[in-house]
């Protein structure tokens, strides 16, 4: 039985002031007749909600399965069959029960249920109960317990036999309710947009995120030492076309350097900013190569040269407005001794990606992190985390698809020992936190031009 109680409160809207009072977007409330869920009187039902929620008809739906489809919708699937409970029979909840607390209001929900809905805490309590069971005489004494089994046995979080966990539908069977609720509590989000027709809404949410210090857009540097980086633009004749041909993942690497104009490219045009926007209140932003949200830009880049001309190997941060590389100490006394020797540097980098080799005879490469509080000081919706992840992805597609134009090859993965990385980069938790790895070199090809981990397919499969 897994079950998730959080602590926080979420908000309304990824960019308008906080609002405890709940947002219910696609969770249907427990409500039977007479609100007999709300009388629980354990806890006050909350406020009511911003006008701009749809109706709850609309929302998951009235009947239990009817996911996104209006009440009484010519699509709308038949309510499921309530869990009757004949005398001394239990009935149980459902397994795997997610129990959240959103915005002041709790939420139940299963990966196996194509319904969520928002109930006072007296009916958590109950839910939370049935996990091993509850039977007749515990809810059939009291009209309000009576009801809140009624309405929970028809959305199915009731049943009526003890079901074996891992039933769910692909791929919340795989992936588990963490995953779930991740998916849940970043969909249908609100938002408000420059919008023309409520001017007073757009004022508070501009004051909202105002009212708080914004975080500088630049890094801190660890020290003064820079190491700068020539400013050149490396000539490119390749054709577009021609490099989204040949953009493949490369995992072997010839073991050559490379020099340092094209080092200086890579990191200049995947990482740093190619122009600036005066945004007012919201800052000076940095606009680069990669797309990003809001152009926060919550990417930084800690690099490892191994094998660059002119270039000491090492772990250094790159610092993007001044175009150099800011040397960083090895912490601990875990280090794995010289962190200038390469191939020291390269079994870590094998290690915190479980050794897949990209990095055995790379010339370079780079794990990004995120300073998270640039998105959440603007944006402070938990669909934002969704969004970051958005944005490490639109860099990964930069740095490949700019390695291929420069005639070098790239590989990407975000299987990382998170903990060890952090460590390493010496980044600040929790709110810093790596999310992608990178390698760049000069790529090992085939006869017929693709990288020599890719065979094609010399007949036609049986299944595609």
């Amino acid at each position: 039985m897994a079950e998730i109680a959080g602590k926080g409160t979420t908000h309304d809207q990824p960019n308008e002031p906080r609002n405890d009072r709940g947002n219910d977007r696609g969770n249907d409330r427990v409500d039977g007749p007479g609100d007999a869920l709300r009388n629980g009187r354990v806890d006050q039902p909350p406020d009511e909600l911003p006008d701009e929620l749809p109706d709850e008809r609309t929302g998951y739906g009235a009947g239990a399965g009817s996911w996104g489809a209006a009440a009484g919708g010519a699509d709308a699937p038949a309510p499921q069959t309530p869990a009757q409970a004949p005398e001394g029979e239990p009935l149980f909840a459902v397994d795997p029960l997610v129990v959240e607390s959103w915005g002041g209001a709790l939420v139940v929900s299963s990966p196996r249920l194509r319904r969520r809905l928002r109930v006072q805490p007296w009916v958590a309590q109950l839910l939370l109960a049935a996990r091993t069971g509850l039977l007749p005489g515990e809810w059939e004494g009291e009209a309000g317990r009576r009801e809140a089994v009624r309405t929970l046995a028809e959305a199915g979080f009731l049943v009526r036999e003890k079901e074996p966990a891992g039933e769910a539908e692909p791929p919340w069977d795989d992936w588990g309710v963490t995953a779930w609720s991740l998916h849940n509590r970043t969909r249908d989000t609100p938002f408000v947009g420059a919008r023309g027709d409520d001017p007073e809404r757009l004022r508070r949410t501009r004051e909202a995120i105002t009212s708080r210090p914004r975080p500088s857009s630049v890094r801190r540097a660890a020290t003064d030492r820079i190491l700068l980086l020539p400013r050149v633009r490396t000539p490119l004749s390749t054709p577009y076309r021609e490099v989204l041909e040949a953009r493949r993942t490369h995992r072997d690497f010839e073991e050559r350097e490379i020099g340092l104009d094209l080092f200086s490219d890579m990191l200049h045009y995947c990482f740093a900013p190619l122009r600036f926007a005066d945004a007012g209140e919201m800052g000076v932003l940095q606009l680069r190569a990669p797309a990003s949200g809001g152009a926060r830009h919550e990417t930084e880049a800690f690099v490892f040269p191994l094998a660059v001309r002119g270039v000491r190997p090492g772990l250094y941060h790159y610092d993007n407005i001044r175009h150099g590389l800011v040397p960083l100490a090895a912490p601990g006394p875990d280090s794995p001794g010289d962190a200038a020797d390469p191939e020291t540097l390269r079994a870590r980098l094998e290690r915190l990606t479980h050794g897949q080799g990209f990095f055995r005879h790379a010339a370079f490469g780079v794990l990004t992190a995120a300073v998270a509080r640039r998105m959440s000081w603007k944006y402070r919706h938990p669909r934002t985390y969704k969004l970051l992840l958005q944005n490490v992805g639109h860099v990964a597609q930069v740095f490949s698809m700019t390695a291929t134009a420069l005639g070098l090859g790239a590989a990407i993965t975000g299987a990382i020992r998170d903990s060890e990385a952090d460590a390493l980069l010496g980044l600040d938790q929790p709110g810093e936190f790596t999310t992608f790895a990178l390698a760049c070199g000069v790529p090992r090809l085939g006869a017929d031009g693709l990288p020599l981990s890719i065979r094609t397919p010399r007949e036609a499969p049986e299944r595609w």
